[in-house]
């Protein structure tokens, strides 16, 4: 009889989470550091999103081209190269190890749409993925610090020609490319 109710206790203690998850949510300003176009660039955003049973989270993300990066072409009539803006945003879906630990780790997928300018022709929209790996560090339980670092990529179109036909062509493989990440995580999970 004692095997039993041990039994059924030790059952209940691994079914519970499966049973009574646990819910949080986060959300978080997200600072990119990345080469687009052959220059250095800051991304900036915010993420936020749900966290089930401390492991799994699933919202949203939205990011833009924080600093001035410029088209190698000069325009004719101002003598300047077009400023290249980026904007994106999308899911985001991250699984947690380890979350009840001081440092943990996740991993992360960012899928969206994003559109870029350069200068003041439009210049199209396509698909972005970024995989990610973060190391996280839980200071409390509503503030944690995560580093990571990505790959993005993008839809496989080659090219955004401007409305101008001596304009610039701006390669979509400029924005493909590694990048380093902070975020800054206020939630509970």
């Amino acid at each position: 009889m004692k095997i039993k109710i041990y039994s059924l206790l030790i059952l209940f203690l691994f079914a519970c989470p499966i049973i009574l998850p646990q819910y949080g949510a986060y959300i978080a300003p997200v600072f990119k550091f990345t080469s687009i176009n052959g220059q250095n660039a800051v991304i900036s955003g915010v993420k936020g999103g749900w966290i089930i049973n401390k492991t799994f989270g699933i919202g949203a993300a939205f990011y833009g081209l924080s600093s001035d990066i410029t088209q190698r072409w000069i325009d004719p009539t101002n003598g300047q190269a077009p400023i290249v803006k980026l904007t994106t945003g999308g899911l985001n879906i991250e699984y947690v190890l380890f979350s009840d630990n001081m440092v943990s780790t996740s991993v992360e997928m960012f899928m969206g749409g994003a559109g870029i300018n350069i200068g003041s022709s439009y210049g199209g929209d396509f698909l972005i993925w970024e995989p990610q790996l973060n190391g996280n560090i839980n200071l409390n339980d509503w503030f944690h610090v995560s580093l990571g670092v990505s790959y993005r990529t993008t839809s496989g179109l080659d090219f955004y020609p401007s409305k101008d036909p001596a304009g610039p062509d701006f390669p979509i493989k400029n924005l493909r490319g590694f990048t380093g990440s902070l975020s800054l995580i206020f939630g509970m999970y």
